[in-house]
């Protein structure tokens, strides 16, 4: 279930990034009245692309992080099977 949201983070980050990038470049490329608002709603989605795509990168590291410091699984049975054998 993890591995579906940590993609699903990423998938966000990348669009609200791509969406800020765009929209600052529009605010600066135009000269309307509503160039402020595009620029501030584009360094929004840039800012919240980050914050998004820093929280995916930091819950894969943490995953991997757990995934290479638990003790190793026997199995449900493993220890059953010795003590039958003898």
């Amino acid at each position: 279930m993890r591995r579906r949201t940590t993609l699903f983070e990423a998938i966000l980050s990348a669009t609200l990034l791509i969406l800020g990038i765009y929209l600052l470049y529009e605010g600066i490329s135009t000269r309307s009245p509503s160039e402020s608002a595009i620029l501030i709603g584009g360094a929004f989605f840039f800012t919240l692309g980050m914050m998004t795509l820093v929280s995916a990168i930091r819950s894969i590291l943490w995953h991997r992080h757990m995934l290479r410091h638990s003790p190793p699984k026997h199995g449900m049975y493993g220890s059953a099977r010795e003590h039958q054998r003898g």
